[in-house]
């Protein structure tokens, strides 16, 4: 079958440039010199000529225009009539080009899958298991003229920088396995080590919100204790009123009860050294057992 790019090849007969024998030079110079008679100082104070002779300005310039495209149309049209064959040639050419580019296309796509396994085993090869090969395949290592061997050393280049990336974030960072887990995700290190220091500033922001919300809950607390003491002051305050009325009435001395009670409160070793000390030099007995949770 011979080559039908070469058959086709268009040659070109009989090629003669354009020629047009036309009056346009006496229309030229006519409308050049009867053009001046139209000057808006010719009208002055006369619209009604001025709106008759716009209207014939006007159905002249119309008649030159119809008669140059039509003069243009006719010369056009072999031109016309010899691209739309090209073109319908062209459509054919195209439309069976297309049906040859299903087989083509099938075949290339049976190379690119057969060469995709291919790059498959080398990646299990590697015995690398922290991510899939789709995460970071490249179309580019299916084309033929990219050999297994630089697809071999890409992948080995993937995963030493994985390594080296990943040791990087273990000696920079104390949050490693959060960051690691980021990183794999992404497999960007610069990335994940702005990511590590938004979290550390994160949590160091939580901590301090821990700080003040102890501090704050502490001294709500022992505002609570105040009120707590002050009316248990009064409510013994009026007890010993009472007892003593009924003493001095009965004239019996009445002793005070005592109750044990047992009093849990989160404190420093300097601060409980005190509470004992005050205790013992209030005559008071007391156990300490220290909470272990």
């Amino acid at each position: 079958m011979g080559k039908i790019s070469e058959s086709i090849a268009l040659v070109v007969r009989n090629e003669t440039a354009g020629t047009l024998d036309t009056n346009i030079a006496d229309i030229e110079k006519f409308v050049t010199e009867r053009i001046k008679d139209y000057s808006p100082d010719t009208y002055m104070g006369d619209a009604d000529a001025a709106k008759k002779d716009r209207a014939e300005l006007n159905k002249a310039k119309k008649t030159l225009g119809d008669t140059r495209r039509a003069v243009i149309d006719r010369l056009m049209q072999p031109f016309v009539d010899f691209e739309s064959r090209c073109k319908g040639l062209e459509k054919l050419i195209d439309d069976a080009s297309s049906k040859l580019d299903a087989i083509v296309k099938a075949r290339e796509n049976e190379e690119k899958d057969a060469k995709r396994k291919l790059i498959q085993a080398e990646w299990d090869s590697r015995k690398f298991d922290l991510f899939s090969l789709d995460k970071v395949f490249t179309p580019k290592w299916l084309n033929k003229t990219f050999k297994m061997a630089d697809v071999a050393a890409e992948i080995g280049a993937i995963i030493d920088r994985t390594y080296r990336d990943l040791k990087t974030i273990e000696k920079f960072s104390s949050d490693a396995d959060t960051l690691k887990a980021h990183y794999l995700m992404n497999l960007d290190i610069a990335d994940t080590l702005d990511y590590g220091e938004e979290l550390k500033k994160k949590r160091e922001l939580a901590a301090r919100e821990a700080e003040t919300r102890k501090a704050r809950v502490h001294e709500e607390r022992i505002e609570e204790q105040k009120k707590e003491v002050c009316m248990e002051a009064a409510d013994a305050a009026r007890s010993s009123s009472m007892a003593s009325l009924v003493a001095n009435a009965l004239e019996f001395d009445v002793e005070p009860s005592e109750s044990e009670y047992t009093i849990t409160v989160s404190v420093t070793e300097a601060q409980l050294l005190g509470i004992k000390n005050y205790l013992t030099m209030q005559g008071i007995e007391y156990e300490c057992n220290e909470l272990v949770f």
